[in-house]
């Protein structure tokens, strides 16, 4: 599609990453190589999340300059925005629906298989070494990264859904304004929620 990637130089820090996890689990050869693999499937998820944002902006004549892989995620960088919110709408639903589309195909896979679907135990990283346990995790991957992306705080898919839909109602700079706070309230009641969580005794 003519639309280059490129990853950012910190993401060599996955290396480091992938090596402390292993060591940290006592993950034997094998089971490294399936964890590194999983890795790998993670991020050309991320890549094809954006190509959904880049290509659903063609459609609206906005070209991308290009997409930029990182350690925290991905990043289709667009030359602008439709001046209408219900463009924007679309190319922010299109990420959160190629991973919607990726879980429905493996979900469909077990389905016809008649294999049924079992919620792996997400802790046990052995689990990627049975290529049934990596195919159950591939999918629980892309329910997470479509949930994730669509909660409601801006910059993030889900913020750009919610400033399309104020866009309707208000101006463009307004709902702006409004979803960023909300983002921003959004990320102090993870903090929050984050820290009750750790304190001693709850």
């Amino acid at each position: 599609f003519n639309i280059p990637v490129f990853v950012h130089w910190t993401f060599s820090f996955i290396l480091f990453f992938v090596a402390y996890v292993a060591i940290s689990s006592g993950l034997d050869p094998v089971e490294i190589f399936a964890f590194s693999m999983y890795i790998v499937c993670l991020f050309i998820c991320v890549v094809l999340h954006e190509y959904g944002h880049a290509l659903m902006a063609r459609r609206y004549g906005i070209g991308t300059q290009d997409i930029l892989i990182t350690p925290i995620g991905g990043l289709a960088r667009l030359y602008g925005i439709p001046s209408e919110p219900v463009g924007e709408l679309l190319i922010a639903l299109a990420g959160p629906a190629v991973n919607l589309v990726l879980a429905t195909i493996i979900f469909g896979g077990f389905y016809i298989s008649g294999m049924g679907f079992i919620l792996p135990d997400v802790e046990d990283l052995r689990v990627l070494a049975n290529p049934i346990g990596f195919a159950h995790m591939l999918l629980i991957l892309n329910v997470v990264l479509f949930c994730f992306n669509l909660i409601p705080a801006f910059p993030m898919d889900g913020g750009r859904v919610l400033r399309a839909l104020l866009s309707i109602k208000m101006s463009h700079i307004k709902a702006t304004l409004v979803a960023s706070v909300i983002g921003r309230a959004i990320a102090v009641g993870f903090i929050i929620f984050a820290g009750y969580n750790k304190l001693p005794g709850l």
